[in-house]
């Protein structure tokens, strides 16, 4: 007959499973808190910027049927 595991080594297995899924938590939470301090740090390294954007909504002669869609492109000039 085959011998089932103790009740040791499964609350064993769940302590270690636990402790290595906070540590993995830790390690990931770690690493998003140093990738928002990177890219904060690279932008205009504490200035601010500002912007303008405006949108113009052609009307159609007649409403499409079953729905529209469209394309917008954005781009970013350098002040020269």
């Amino acid at each position: 007959m085959v011998e089932d595991i103790s009740n040791k080594t499964i609350v064993v297995l769940v302590i270690l499973t636990v402790i290595i899924s906070i540590l993995g938590t830790l390690v990931v939470l770690n690493e998003v808190n140093n990738l928002k301090a990177e890219s904060f740090n690279t932008i205009g390294r504490g200035s601010s910027s500002s912007g303008r954007v405006s949108l113009e909504v052609i009307p159609r002669e007649q409403p499409a049927l079953g729905g529209s869609t469209g394309q917008v492109t954005l781009e970013i000039l350098s002040r020269e």
